[in-house]
């Protein structure tokens, strides 16, 4: 993967050094494993955490939030919740896959059953 040579993560290190690197992907592990792969950082117990995690006060939080969000299009906010778009695409492609899968699944039940009634 080639990403610290996009301009966004030229411009974070820029600004915030390649510490903000480290704690960017710390970051989206957490999307990553929220519900529907949203930060919901509104919450306070999820801002507090993830505050922790990246060892950072709440000003330092909030700047470093903005800083992705504004200045180098990492992050996407929905309301005060984050994502990326990395991830949501990721999701997506997962969702769809388990939609296709569970078709799948259905189909070969009812063909089970088609065949058990017919004997």
């Amino acid at each position: 993967m080639n990403s610290h040579n996009t301009w966004q993560f030229k411009l974070l290190r820029s600004l915030l050094g390649w510490e903000a690197e480290g704690k960017f992907y710390a970051l989206s592990n957490m999307i990553g494993d929220s519900e529907n792969c949203i930060l919901k950082l509104p919450k306070k117990q999820i801002r507090a955490a993830a505050m922790d995690v990246l060892a950072l006060s709440s000003a330092e939080f909030e700047r470093f939030i903005n800083i992705l969000t504004y200045e180098c299009e990492l992050l996407i906010n929905l309301d005060g919740n984050i994502t990326t778009e990395i991830i949501r695409d990721s999701l997506q492609l997962v969702m769809k896959e388990r939609e296709e899968a569970r078709k799948r699944k259905q189909k070969e039940n009812e063909t089970k059953q088609t065949k058990i009634f017919s004997i």
